[in-house]
């Protein structure tokens, strides 16, 4: 009797094992289920966040295309800028030399002196250390038959936060900005500086 017993014991733990097993497999099979829905919303998440990427990336895009536009227009047919004789102006000037390529916004210059203009809807206060840094180089590297010119840098926009302007000008640049909400422009800093 106690091995029948212990017998229908083990046929019963064997019985409430397949039982959890099958709640298992159905938690499993429910899990899987959650997993795919979860799976494909991911994906058009992603798809979305992507699509929005790419439209802000357009409008940033767009922005800085307006400005380069502004400021080519009220510059391209100078004659002086803030004392220094202008007789060329350039736009988009792209430059490649081994594996050293750079573009430049707005190139004025004249037999001795390029001012450089790098545009921009609002400029961020990175903006001067990465001309300084690279923009400058760059431009001593790609343009070496401009190498005995007085180089100067101006940055223009449409929104430059004070401290941005401030620093720019402490390090020689011209600052240039739409003239209240007009088509003029103004040309701050009489202490700049040649690189």
């Amino acid at each position: 009797m106690a091995f029948e017993k212990e017998f229908e014991n083990l046929f019963r733990s064997f019985a409430e094992l397949r039982e959890q097993q099958a709640q298992t497999d159905k938690q499993l099979a429910e899990n899987a289920k959650q997993q795919a829905k979860t799976d494909e919303q991911m994906k058009k998440t992603d798809e979305k966040i992507d699509k929005l990427s790419k439209e802000l990336g357009n409008i940033g895009n767009n922005n800085g295309a307006v400005a380069e536009e502004f400021f080519w227009n009220a510059l391209k047919e100078s004659k002086e800028f803030k004392g220094i004789k202008v007789d060329f102006s350039d736009r988009n000037a792209y430059r490649k030399k081994g594996s050293l390529a750079d573009e430049f916004d707005i190139l004025l210059w004249n037999g001795s002196s390029v001012i450089i203009v790098e545009t921009k809807y609002k400029v961020h206060p990175n903006l001067i250390e990465k001309i300084k840094e690279k923009k400058i180089p760059n431009f001593k590297k790609l343009f070496s038959d401009k190498a005995a010119h007085k180089i100067y840098y101006a940055i223009a926009g449409f929104a430059i936060p004070d401290e941005v302007a401030e620093e720019a000008k402490k390090e020689g640049f011209f600052v240039i900005k739409q003239f209240a909400d007009s088509e003029n422009i103004i040309i701050e800093n009489n202490e700049i500086k040649a690189y």
